[in-house]
Parts: structure tokens; C-alpha cells; sequence
């Protein structure tokens, strides 16, 4: 399973006591709390691995952080605080890619220089957030563009009571989506060309493709909207990117291949992170689809069948 992750780097604005002055980021904004602090840290994020599917950010890719200043529990230490709709140190603040390099509009800062605090990091950035357990999201059903496929992905990472520093900090941001990989051979009958040349559609079918991301934790639930789903083709196979969801024993595949529509029935369970593999081998002779699919990655079952 590919995962991104974002190093957030602690960089320190002031040495010394004199000429620092009251913290610019309270809740939500700068300039909220007024707290005095020593140092003023600001934040800075770069990237090491990446997205899904050119192993690049692109230009205005946006990303949103939310940072919760954690709670003194008196001797024994610090206890994570809990991330609200507002009111967090950090909300919902964007940081854009340009030009290799991720911005914001202004420099924010740590509470002060021994407070640590819970950092969220979720994408795409969403221009409102009302509920932080329930981002929606809408799946594009037509992913046969590279644009199109690379929309639909969904990223979400935390990191607990990091301590200001100047020290990176690193949020492991996984995919919370599920992705199906589809690899339709030649069988008897055909050639790879000839096969080319009779499939004039590949679709998933009846999938919802509305979702919710919850902040807290990361889970991505579907939430209504079905719809075929067009996969993207990058020449080798067919890719499409799935809300976690259920499929109990319904028409998951649907092929035209010389004027004929050949569906396969299956019954999947689409979990965060993980691949579907399905191989499906056109024979013309019969008139039949032979279909084998591979478990997923991370049960190692077979999920077999074959349609007449």
C-alpha cells in the first residue's frame, strides 16, 4: 500500500528572548489567544513520497491542516486535546504546491516553545468544513482521464504530541480510498489487437460515489449517489479509484466486446488503502468471458468465477 508522507518543518523565527513577540496563530487565526511566547516557530511542509498516479504533486494541488494544541495534565505530562469544527490552534488552513514548494497565504506558528500539540492533515483541501467528522466528497463516476483519476483520490494522516522543535515533524498520510486494478487478455479467438479493436466499454458498476472523511480518525464511509463508473486506461490496465463500500453478490463488471454486453456477479468488500486485482480473459470462440480475480493485497484470498 502506497502512503505520502508530509515532513511539517519546525524552523525557529527568534534566538534570543528580545525581539519576539506575542504569538500570531491562535484559535483558528493569527492574532487569537495573544499568548507570549520565547520563539516564534513557524511551519513549513515538504513532501517525500507521493501521490498515486505520476508519483508527483502537481501545480495548486492543496492539502488542509488542522493543529490541536494539547492539554497539560500537570506532573504526569501532556494529553492530546480534541479536534472541533473550530476553535483548534489551526484550522483548515490550505498550503497550495507551487512551484515544488508548499505555501500558505500567511506564516503561522506553534502555540509557544514547549506546548505540543496534534497535527491533521487531510486531501484534497475543502473550502468549508462545517463538521470534521463528515467531510464530504464527491467521486467523480468518469475516471477515463488522467485528471479524472487523479481527482478522486482522498489522503488522510495524523501525528500526536509533537513537541516544537526544530526538528521536523512527519504525518504518514495514507489513502483512505479503494482502488480496483482490471487486466482484460486475449483468450481463443483473439489477438491482443483484435481484442482492442471489439472492447468498446469497460465499467464498474451501481457503486456509490458520494463519501464522508472523518478527521478524527480517518475512516471514509460512502454515503449514497450510485453510478457506473468509467476506469482510466493507462495502456496496460483499466484503474479506477472506489469509496469503501460493500458489494454483496451484484453485477460488479460489465464488458461490450463485438456488440455483446458480458457481466460478471461478484460479491467484494472495497477497504481503505487496499487494491481489488481482477484479470479477465476474453474468448471469442465461446462466446464467454473466463474471469479470475486475485485476493486483496492484504487477505491473499481468491475471488474466482467464471461467466457463461
Amino acid at each position: 500500500m502506497k502512503i505520502l508522507v508530509l515532513v511539517l518543518g519546525l524552523v525557529s523565527a527568534c534566538l534570543l528572548w528580545t525581539g519576539c513577540s506575542k504569538s500570531e496563530n491562535g484559535p483558528d487565526k493569527p492574532g487569537g489567544g495573544g499568548t507570549e511566547i520565547v520563539q516564534k516557530i513557524p511551519l513549513a511542509i515538504s513532501t517525500t513520497i507521493t501521490k498515486v498516479l505520476n508519483d508527483s504533486f502537481e501545480e495548486e494541488d492543496a492539502i488542509g491542516l488542522y493543529v490541536v494544541n494539547a492539554l497539560s495534565n500537570g506532573s504526569s505530562g501532556w494529553n492530546s486535546g480534541s479536534l472541533m469544527n473550530t476553535g483548534n490552534h489551526l484550522s483548515n488552513v490550505k498550503f497550495s504546491y507551487e512551484s515544488g514548494v508548499w505555501k500558505s497565504q500567511q506564516e503561522y506558528y506553534w502555540k509557544d516553545a514547549s506546548t505540543p500539540a496534534d497535527f491533521y492533515c487531510y486531501y484534497p483541501h475543502s473550502g468549508s468544513v462545517a463538521d470534521v467528522s463528515a467531510v464530504p466528497f464527491a467521486i467523480k463516476a468518469d475516471q477515463s482521464s488522467g485528471e479524472n483519476y487523479r481527482s478522486c483520490e482522498i489522503l488522510w494522516g495524523k501525528s500526536s504530541l509533537q513537541f516544537p522543535s526544530k526538528n521536523k515533524v512527519n504525518i504518514t498520510v495514507t489513502h483512505r480510498m479503494s482502488q480496483i486494478q482490471i487486466t482484460i487478455l486475449p483468450g481463443k479467438g483473439f489477438t491482443a489487437e483484435t481484442l482492442r479493436e471489439s472492447l468498446k466499454s469497460v465499467k464498474i458498476n451501481n457503486l456509490e460515489c458520494n463519501a464522508l472523511l472523518n478527521l478524527k480518525d480517518g475512516a471514509l464511509t460512502a454515503n449514497g449517489n450510485s453510478a457506473d463508473i468509467t476506469p482510466y486506461y493507462d495502456g496496460t490496465l483499466y484503474r479506477a479509484l472506489i469509496v469503501p463500500q460493500s458489494v454483496e453478490n451484484k453485477t460488479l463488471i460489465t464488458l461490450i466486446v463485438d456488440e455483446m454486453t458480458r457481466s460478471l456477479t461478484q460479491s467484494i468488500e472495497f477497504t481503505s488503502g487496499t487494491i481489488k486485482k481482477c484479470t479477465i480473459t476474453v474468448d471469442k470462440l465461446s462466446e464467454g468471458i473466463n474471469i479470475g480475480i486475485s485476493g486483496w493485497d492484504t487477505d491473499n484470498e481468491d475471488y474466482g468465477g467464471t461467466l457463461n
